[in-house]
């Protein structure tokens, strides 16, 4: 029997620092999440969770020296205010919350020097739905199947298996370098991603897109499809108009439901796109491993950084892509984001793209 209890942790929690910071106030939903997130668990029905813009997370990480599986903090639009305990270094990207220090404004991309008494505190971002803290060493909670990333739902993982709260006290690891070395420490404006109100997002047509007919095909491809409010790190649901489906299908016998959308339960990955009713649902890191609905196409990995950050209201544009330009993509983000590519040392490769 699966007994997440008796799984060690791993090697670096014994190098812990001391406490860090306090939780004056928690946010909307304030987590914490690593760069590996939870892999080989859905069979026991646990994702992976983890950052919904890995591309930002990683990047802070980068400018800390930080290795990649270390944890920080992700923020769902209204930020947590916190009062650091000990002197540290933090890197705040993602959606721009209007950071400040003291009630000073501070930039975003940047690697910030924090002492003993200070308070980050945030507004509300306009563009992006997501924000993210990286500390120096990196949060320190018990790591649960390999990864200290919250899964809210099953109260797992993370601090205490929720979101933060006031009166919580967080710990960080040493740093890997040190400070005087990463503060000030920019990230190069080329690289910063964009944050918008309408998102392009690419996707692979499959494995049931022989459900929808050619004008629905058409259609999931050139709708506005709008970001519903009842979107959370499960999933994403669109609003937008109803499909017709295939006669075949119509008019087929039950299988798994009488609704055209209906299927044999199956097994789903992050990103595929499953078609609930007639309610497309874009799966991301808290996913379900089951789904009883058709997915009429999958957005590829390198997208899900975009579904993450879109805020109810906003509009996502589908674009088809080859399988060949998807693992093209995938192997410039991997790249781009590589421990290789870390500042750890700051190498040459960031010199000057400013």
């Amino acid at each position: 029997m699966f007994n997440p209890t008796t799984l060690t942790v791993l090697e670096s929690e014994k190098n812990a620092s001391k406490p860090t910071f306090e939780v004056i106030t928690g946010g909307i939903e304030t987590t914490i999440q690593d760069g590996w997130s939870r892999k080989g668990y859905l069979g026991f029905g646990i994702p992976p969770s983890g950052p919904l813009d890995k591309l930002s997370f990683q990047l802070g990480n980068q400018l800390l020296g930080n290795q990649e599986n270390t944890a920080g903090l992700e923020i769902q639009f209204i930020g947590p205010k916190l009062k650091f305990l000990a002197q540290t270094a933090v890197v705040i990207t993602g959606a721009n919350n209007y950071p400040a220090i003291n009630h000073k404004p501070v930039p975003l991309w940047q690697t910030l020097a924090v002492r003993p008494g200070d308070i980050l505190s945030f507004g509300h971002p306009q563009t992006g739905a997501r924000s993210y803290i990286t500390f120096a060493g990196g949060i320190n909670v018990p790591a649960l199947m390999g990864s200290r990333s919250t899964f809210i739902k099953a109260e797992l993982g993370g601090f205490q298996g929720r979101s933060l709260e006031p009166g919580d006290i967080i710990s960080t690891f040493l740093p890997y370098l040190p400070l005087g070395q990463i503060v000030g420490q920019t990230l190069p404006k080329k690289m910063i991603p964009e944050f918008t109100h309408r998102w392009v997002v690419d996707i692979l047509l499959g494995p049931h897109d022989d459900f929808l007919t050619p004008s629905d095909i058409k259609q999931l491809l050139n709708f506005d499809w709008i970001v519903s409010p009842k979107s959370n790190r499960i999933g994403y649901r669109l609003e937008g108009p109803e499909f017709k489906f295939t006669e075949s299908v119509r008019e087929r016998s039950a299988r798994g439901g009488y609704h055209p959308s209906n299927q044999i339960d199956y097994g789903c990955s992050i990103g595929s796109v499953l078609l609930c009713g007639q309610t497309p649902t874009i799966l991301l890191a808290d996913c379900p491993s089951l789904t009883g609905y058709i997915t009429p196409c999958t957005v590829i990995n390198h997208s899900l950084r975009k579904v993450g950050q879109a805020r109810p209201g906003d509009i996502i544009n589908f674009r088809q892509v080859s399988l060949e330009e998807a693992i093209q993509k995938y192997k410039i983000a991997t790249n781009s984001t590589s421990t290789n590519y870390c500042l750890a040392g700051y190498p040459q490769r960031w010199a000057n793209q400013n």
